[in-house]
């Protein structure tokens, strides 16, 4: 009744001096021996309802770790007394440092799985650290772990274009039979952006690998060609009016086979062509400078200027700060007001949690003590998220992994960026005008 998949990912984590992470950890904590993520079950098959307890590990050279791990919400995630997470709104995350020991790091947590029977994905954001006291030396790990619960299990590939073959590098478990949308159960797709091409496909005499073999234009088909006066190899679809077209293969001067030339006459513009800033649409997709106008301004503030002169950027206006995953001040950082929640709570990922459920561990009551040789003496620099301060300097507050926040007893909670790609959909979403 149990699947398990791991994909290590690629990807960076910033951490936020203060205690709250921003953006992941990349140029806080950097420069560590490289590592892996594994997870297990216990027991190793469970059935929809059932409580299951995993266990997390950080493998390789670390003094100590930290993570952040989420469940797409779904189930319940449930934290276990003395493995140093704290459930957040958005899932768990370490509350120290926690050592190694073996040559890993381990957390384990427990999770409920729905009713009905289906497959879940646990994403983990999480870093080793070598104990040195500073944020240099420390590994990002990143991983995505599959189960299944009450069904045999399946693997499919993401198919972002219809034709019914996914990309390899894309697999997800879930229940045999059911696969997710947009997935499919066969993989070897050589360009998930083009519907007609896929393994088998009819090679095509266009200058591309319609059936994803290697090979371009091996037996090849002709193909219908249009006039193109530009030469840019797209043709306006427009052009029945004013021309006919004749078969024969791409790259003949003159002639184009790829559709879709919104400046028939100007060969600069395509839709091959990379967007720039020019008040144009380079790329001829209906939107003109899309994502690539001058920016300005902090956080909640941030505005994109109505053209291509920075000069008519505006910022917003900020805020009063907010425990909600957002810069609502402007001023660079995130939830870092000690204010922001009642009496006895702090703000962890975007949510108001009582203080003492992120307590220290009484088995480790020294680690990441605040200032000076505390931290430093615990060997606590490495974990996800970084704690106070900007200094890299054993003892200081910089993002040594496990000190104390300014704001109270709140310690680091790194990796919250965990959320790295949900924060980046809201900022997109709510920060441009």
């Amino acid at each position: 009744m149990l699947g398990l998949g791991l994909a290590l990912l690629s990807g960076h984590a910033r951490a936020r001096a203060g205690g709250i992470a921003a953006n992941g950890c990349s140029g806080c904590h950097s420069g560590g021996t490289p590592g892996t993520l594994s997870m297990t079950a216990s027991p190793a098959t469970f059935e929809p309802g059932a409580r299951v307890e995993l266990t997390l590990a950080l493998e390789g050279a670390f003094s100590n770790g930290g993570a952040y791990i989420t469940a797409a919400d779904m189930g319940d995630l449930q934290a276990i007394a003395n493995q140093g997470l704290t459930k957040v709104s958005s899932g768990l995350v370490h509350n120290q440092p926690k050592p190694g020991s073996g040559g890993a790091v381990q957390f384990r947590f427990a999770w409920v799985a729905p009713a009905t029977p289906g497959a879940v994905r646990f994403t983990v954001y999480a870093l080793g650290g070598n104990g040195n006291g500073r944020s240099s030396g420390d590994a990002e790990l990143e991983g995505t772990f599959d189960f299944v619960y009450g069904c045999a299990g399946s693997t499919y590939y993401l198919d972002g274009d219809g034709d019914g073959f996914g990309r390899a590098d894309s697999p997800v478990l879930g229940c045999e039979g059911a696969p997710p949308t947009p997935f499919v159960t066969s993989a070897g797709d050589c360009d998930d952006y083009r519907k007609t091409v896929y393994p088998g496909a009819p090679e095509l005499c266009n200058t591309i690998d319609d059936n994803c073999d290697g090979q371009i234009d091996e037996n090849a088909v002709p193909v219908e060609l249009w006039p193109d006066a530009d030469g840019d190899g797209y043709y306006d679809a427009r052009t029945e009016k004013v021309g006919e077209p004749k078969v024969g293969c791409a790259g003949l001067k003159g002639w184009a086979a790829e559709p879709g030339d919104c400046q028939p006459k100007n060969e600069a513009i395509n839709p091959g062509m990379t967007e720039v800033c020019n008040n144009l649409d380079d790329d001829c997709d209906g939107d003109v400078d899309e994502r690539i106008r001058p920016t300005c301004g902090e956080g909640w503030c941030r505005r994109e200027a109505s053209d291509c002169d920075a000069r008519y950027c505006v910022p917003g206006t900020p805020v009063k700060e907010k425990c909600n995953f957002l810069d609502d001040d402007c001023d660079g950082e995130v939830d870092e007001d000690s204010d922001m929640c009642g009496a006895g709570q702090v703000c962890a990922a975007g949510s108001c949690v009582d203080s003492s459920s992120v307590a220290l561990d009484p088995e480790h009551p020294t680690a990441g003590s605040g200032q000076g040789g505390g931290a430093a003496s615990a060997g606590n620099s490495a974990a996800p998220g970084g704690a106070s301060g900007g200094s890299d300097k054993a003892g200081s507050s910089g993002c040594a992994l496990g000190a104390r926040a300014s704001h109270g007893a709140l310690l680091t909670l790194g990796l919250l960026m965990a959320t790295a790609a949900l924060g980046r959909r809201r900022r997109r979403a709510r920060f441009v005008a």
